[in-house]
């Protein structure tokens, strides 16, 4: 058990980050923490096994205190992944890593190499046991980050953000593990920004500011989206859809049970209404990739092909998203277009010309701009505005000119620099850095965006600004490429499609049309991409004999249910498992 009992912690600068927090976390319960970038959470997790020291306030583990004289003993009992897996990842190759966690615990080696064994199979990382970790895809990482946290048997595991870079499929088997593990007697405490995957916990705890506002069952989180929508966050697809067809949290938590509870209540529609294809944009392509292949380690044993003959065609004025699983060479293809990679063969042509025929493919630097992963790492500066100032300085632009790009770059990004111009970039909230980040690619002027998960790991207030931002870039004529994973924003923002699986384009086209075929069942073979939830509940409707029509946005979905007619007999009632446990959170 662990008790956090009226936790405080005051940053240097003065800010307080938590404020009286008390809660009790259970062995064997999956508890999820939710709340707006910026609210405490990382900075509660980390009070929890010693990583930092609270203003006041304790927490206990199994009854001992959390102090320094006790971090080893801690640490033993509470693990911790965190969201960015590159600040774990130690060892040289992927088998070394979970092994290294063990070696310091003394673990006998017979019984490391088994149990080094298990969990490479467990996490589907036995194909990679002899790869160096940063050879691996960002989604392979974290999976390596949690399998090593795993592999020591910690009493608790404290999840911040682990499927940020997950595909969906490795998100789902993720979630079934900790699931697993629970069951196992291991308490997990989850932070997570997806609703869908607080959803599966079986307790929710909400902080909004440094303090705890609210503690229950996902049901009753997720009872009233409005008061979350007012804090920065968002319920899940199901509850959100359930709320247009005049229900909630009550009827569906979860996709099964919208489907069961639409099935049950409403009168199936007479006819699918056909929703209007979504068509890439015309014109010729602001960018191409002709024949690209690319060979990580090449001249040893065992190269890996990270690319072969892909072929793609990125429009101006468009949003052209790249998807599929975790390893498939999406990071690869993309580190290619402005030039970070050199391709073994093939060639990326900008406005028709090869960006290697300067030599070194400089020219297409100032014109390709790349934000990678957590691009906060990329901020070095000691202001806001000096960083944001720092690539149009690089290029040579004069000071009025910089001064210029840095208050317009700042601007699109909703950090205005009169407001976080002079401050620090470590005293921005996590949301704001990425912001910070973006805002200083934006300031040479790309006339090419390329954005590498720029949502991971965002809350649903700080996903919107960005999702805000592309859009518009993208109406004022910048080619804009998008790799991600969250399928439920590509549906919404992107024009075009591109699938990719084991470094080659498998589908390519208009959003609507791919993102069906993509991710539609066959007898023969899985599907290449999990479908974004609208689509995926029109797929459950038609297999229960419903004439659905292809969904694909929240707002195509809540449209859908709002027409339906209730059927002529008394709602469903709320499930009472749910119900009671809810009302017992509340008495208490």
């Amino acid at each position: 058990m662990i008790e956090i009992d009226q936790l405080e912690y005051v940053h240097a600068n003065g800010i307080p980050a938590l404020r009286g927090v008390k809660a009790t976390l259970e062995s064997g319960r999956w508890t999820a923490l939710i709340g707006a970038n910026g609210s405490g959470k990382t900075t509660l997790a980390r009070c929890l096994n010693g990583l930092l020291t609270p203003t006041s306030g304790a927490v206990r583990v199994d009854g001992v205190t959390v102090a320094r004289d006790s971090v080893a003993e801690i640490r033993q009992r509470v693990a911790m992944v965190f969201q960015n897996p590159d600040d774990q990842l130690v060892a040289p190759t992927v088998e070394t890593d979970i092994a290294f966690g063990l070696e310091n615990h003394g673990v006998e080696p017979t019984q490391m190499r088994r149990r080094v064994e298990e969990i490479l199979r467990r996490f589907h990382l036995d194909h990679y046991r002899s790869h160096p970790p940063h050879l691996l895809s960002g989604g392979e990482r974290q999976r390596l980050a949690v399998a090593a946290a795993v592999a020591v048997q910690p009493d608790f595991l404290i999840l911040d953000e682990p499927t940020a870079l997950l595909d969906p499929t490795a998100r789902a088997e993720l979630m079934d593990l900790v699931g697993q593990l629970c069951q196992q007697g291991l308490g997990v405490l989850h932070i997570t920004q997806s609703p869908e995957e607080a959803a599966r916990a079986e307790r929710i705890l909400v902080l909004h500011e440094g303090l705890l506002v609210d503690d229950g069952t996902p049901r009753h989180i997720y009872r009233q989206p409005a008061s979350l929508r007012r804090i920065g966050l968002a319920a899940p697809f199901a509850v959100e859809v359930a709320v247009a067809a005049g229900g909630g949290a009550a009827q569906a938590i979860d996709p099964v049970e919208l489907s069961d509870w639409l099935v049950r209540d409403f009168e199936a529609p007479l006819e699918a209404s056909c929703e209007v294809a979504s068509q890439p944009a015309s014109g010729a392509a602001r960018m191409t990739v002709e024949g690209l292949t690319h060979i990580y380690r090449v001249g040893v044993p065992d190269p890996i092909m990270a690319l072969q003959d892909v072929e793609l065609a990125i429009p101006p004025g468009s949003i052209t998203a790249l998807v599929g699983p975790s390893g498939s060479g999406k990071t690869t293809l993309v580190q290619h277009l402005n030039g970070l990679l050199r391709p073994t063969s093939g060639r990326v042509c900008l406005d028709g010309e090869d960006i290697w025929n300067d030599g070194d493919g400089r020219g297409a630097r100032r014109e390709v701009g790349l934000v990678f992963q957590f691009p906060e790492d990329q901020l070095f500066e000691e202001t806001v505005a000096a960083d944001v100032a720092f690539g149009p300085r690089n290029h040579g632009c004069s000071a009025e000119e910089i001064e210029h790009r840095t208050t317009d770059a700042l601007n699109k990004v909703d950090l205005p620099i009169t407001a976080f111009g002079t401050r620090p970039p470590l005293a921005l909230s996590g949301g704001e850095r990425r912001r910070a980040a973006i805002a200083g690619v934006l300031a040479i002027a790309p006339t090419v965006i390329v954005l590498d998960e720029p949502t991971a790991g965002l809350d649903p207030a700080n996903e919107a600004v960005v999702a805000d931002l592309l859009s518009r870039l993208a109406a004022d004529g910048v080619s804009v490429v998008l790799v991600s994973h969250d399928m439920d924003r590509v549906a919404e923002l992107a024009s075009q499609v591109c699938v990719m699986d084991q470094g080659r384009v498998r589908w390519q086209g208009a959003t609507r049309q791919i993102l069906e075929s993509a991710s539609r069942q066959r007898e023969d073979e899985q599907p290449t991409i999990e479908p974004p939830a609208p689509l995926r509940l029109s797929f459950d409707l038609r297999l229960r004999g419903w004439q659905a029509p292809s969904l694909l946005t929240r707002a195509e979905a809540c449209r859908f249910v709002g027409a339906l007619r209730r059927r002529r007999v008394p709602a469903s009632q709320p499930i009472q498992k749910e119900q009671s446990a809810d009302a017992r959170t509340d008495r208490e």
